[in-house]
């Protein structure tokens, strides 16, 4: 009987991934940046780093690699060593709020804040692949709040941000009034930015391998929505339990007798809910808000996104 074999497969060293696998380069050239040289980027769940390195050899001045599993943490400890610290490994999570404090701090980002919302930020890129989990969904969401509320990284001004999105999050964010994958993300996305494809990677990609689209997201410089964020995120919330059902029907779930608000609306409220633009839903939440009858509690422990 033959012993047990032991077969260990080559695996390409870190300069070989870097060099031979290309759909970040090539995403990085449709993404067209312009003086990078006057950029820092922060690039959240770089693994192995191929795509933090993509940014520092297109001359960023700085590129925060914010990797929290100590697995892919020492290939971008041994990339840095190599980038004339022009990549910072940060062994924390881009999940986490507290992330985004330490970033603001003077050591990294403090200093660049521009809070004229009226210009993009020209100082900072805002970056990264997401997961293809529940993580990297609730992640974007996070995100897409942060944005239209001014928050976390989005205090420091109108920032652009570049994200490598699984497929299935792609459709999901993309989606348009009346598809079925429309969802409360989707609205959220839809008030806050204007979004663009940038690149998709080719079937025959090995890295990543499974289906990415690099998406460009640009912050609007004044949100869609007119609502109060507490009020619109509870219309929503409630709306899209049944998104197939028609608005006059589903209005009742925002409490008793809510139904007399669709006569305040401009546009007919037999529509379908998932057929409802981020206007036509901040619209409702706007009439809800100043209907004297309303439930005055509006908050609930569990997010909206859930």
């Amino acid at each position: 009987m033959l012993g047990a074999r032991k077969i260990i497969p080559k695996i390409p060293d870190l300069k070989t991934w870097i060099k031979e696998f290309k759909p970040k380069k090539e995403g990085y050239r449709s993404l067209s940046i312009l003086t990078p040289e006057k950029k820092v980027a922060v690039d959240i769940y770089p693994g192995i780093g191929v795509w933090s390195a993509v940014l520092a050899n297109n001359g960023f001045k700085k590129v925060y690699s914010l990797e929290p599993l100590p697995t892919y943490f020492k290939y971008m400890e041994e990339l840095a060593s190599q980038s004339d610290n022009s990549i910072i490994p940060m062994k924390i999570d881009g999940y986490d709020w507290e992330a985004y404090n330490t970033l603001k701090t003077s050591e990294y980002l403090g200093g660049m804040e521009n809070s004229d919302w009226s210009k993009i930020n020209p100082n900072i890129l805002f970056t990264g692949m997401l997961p293809m989990t529940s993580k990297g969904e609730q992640l974007m969401a996070q995100l897409a709040t942060c944005i239209n509320n001014k928050m976390s990284l989005y205090t420091m001004g109108r920032i652009e941000m570049a994200m490598w999105i699984p497929d299935t999050l792609y459709t999901k964010i993309t989606s348009a009034p009346g598809s079925s994958t429309r969802c409360k993300m989707s609205v959220v996305i839809e008030a806050c930015a204007e979004i663009k494809t940038i690149y998709s990677t080719p079937d025959t990609a090995i890295y990543p391998n499974n289906k990415y689209h690099l998406v460009h997201f640009v912050p609007f410089e004044k949100s869609k929505l007119n609502s109060d964020w507490d009020v619109f995120e509870y219309v929503l919330k409630h709306l899209f339990v049944m998104q197939r059902q028609p608005l006059q029907k589903m209005v009742k779930t925002l409490g008793p007798g809510a139904e007399i608000i669709l006569k305040r609306l401009s546009f007919d409220p037999s529509i379908l809910v998932g057929q409802m633009t981020a206007e036509q839903l901040d619209q409702v939440a706007v009439k809800f808000d100043q209907w004297p009858l309303r439930p005055k509690v509006l908050f609930e422990d569990e997010s909206m996104f859930t």
